[in-house]
Formats: C-alpha cells, sequence, structure tokens
C-alpha cells in the first residue's frame, strides 16, 4: 500500500512539473492581454454573414484590423503584407481568421468590402456595421479614426495596429504598423503551440 501512495505521489509531482515547464509564449509585438480589447457589437461579414470579431475560433488565430478601402496607403500595405504572412504559415495559414473592419461604413458597403478583399486573399473578411456602432467598437479596442475633408473624397485618419486574438476570443497581441511579416508569423506559431 505505501508503495502504491508514493507511485501515484511521484505521478503526481512529475506532471505537475510538466505542466509548469510549459514554455509561455514569446511575442516580438505587444502583448496586451491585460488590456482586455473586446466587443460584443454584432457585424457583418462581405459575404452578408454575421460576425463577431471576439468569438471563440476553436484552433484558430483571428487577425483583426481597422481601416477603410479608399485608404491610400496604410491598409493596403497592411493587407499585402497579412498576404505575406498567409504564404509563410504554410499549412498553419488553414489556422487564421483575417477581419478587415472598417471605419468608414458609409463608403464601404458589403459589394465595395467583397470587392477590396479579393484583391489581397478570398479567405480574407470584410466587416461592418453602422457608424454608431463603429465609433462604440473602436473605442472599446482603442482605435481612434477621424474623417479629414468634405464631399466624397474624404479621408479617415486611424490608428494602423493589427491585432491578434486566441481561439477564446481574447485580444493578445497588438501589431504596429512597422512590423515585419516575420515578427507577425513568429507571434502566430506562437499562439498556436499554444493549443496543442
Amino acid at each position: 500500500m505505501k508503495r502504491f501512495v508514493r507511485v501515484v505521489l511521484s505521478a503526481l509531482v512529475l506532471s505537475v512539473m510538466l505542466v509548469a515547464c510549459q514554455p509561455t509564449a514569446q511575442y516580438l509585438n505587444n502583448n496586451v492581454t491585460a488590456s482586455n480589447l473586446h466587443t460584443d457589437i454584432p457585424l457583418t461579414s462581405h459575404r452578408g454573414e454575421p460576425l463577431l470579431i471576439n468569438s471563440p475560433q476553436k484552433g484558430k488565430v483571428s487577425a483583426v484590423f481597422f481601416g477603410y478601402t479608399q485608404c491610400p496607403d496604410i491598409c493596403p500595405t497592411t493587407l499585402g503584407k497579412m498576404k505575406v504572412v498567409m504564404s509563410q504559415l504554410g499549412a498553419d495559414a488553414d489556422k487564421v481568421r483575417v477581419v478587415f473592419v472598417t471605419v468608414d461604413p458609409e463608403r464601404d458597403t458589403q459589394g465595395v468590402l467583397k470587392e477590396y478583399m479579393a484583391a489581397f486573399n478570398p479567405t480574407f473578411t470584410g466587416a461592418y456595421t453602422d457608424p454608431e456602432h463603429t465609433r462604440q467598437m473602436a473605442k472599446q479596442f482603442q482605435v481612434v479614426y477621424e474623417k479629414v475633408g468634405s464631399g466624397p473624397n474624404y479621408i479617415v485618419n486611424h490608428t494602423a495596429n493589427l491585432y491578434l486574438l486566441d481561439e477564446n476570443g481574447r485580444t493578445v497581441v497588438s501589431v504596429p504598423y512597422e512590423a515585419k511579416p516575420e515578427t507577425i508569423v513568429h507571434d502566430i506559431k506562437q499562439m498556436l503551440a499554444q493549443y496543442r
């Protein structure tokens, strides 16, 4: 009996040690888990489907970016960078959901978003809601944006960070605009490794 108790206790101690030895993720971009960037505001995808940014995506990472389709530089550069990231991820690209949320819902209709996403990657999702919910959601994600100019050709200045969310819908990493694709690939792989 004593031998049995020793074996059980030894196994218990070993299992606790193994769990304690699990490496924690080391991100190259900014860990923002503690900031609790989250929204429950429902969106509509460019496919006409309901979408929640922070909904759980079992076994996946979500890459979320706020911008607008007529953006002359930041948005096409970021989406182009994500196209490179998806290529560098290889088979793991199937485990990444890329969501582009418009901060210009007056011009970025479902059809406009559909055409814009197709120019980068058919798996990318464009999403929108009404102007008031767009303001609320941007605030919840600490995204700042403002219209500059008047008439149909106004521009929208906006925060240029990309956010990586884990499979539970928690915002974990904030990626600055100047980040290289390799750092995004690294952070996504770190997050995916936590699921294994």
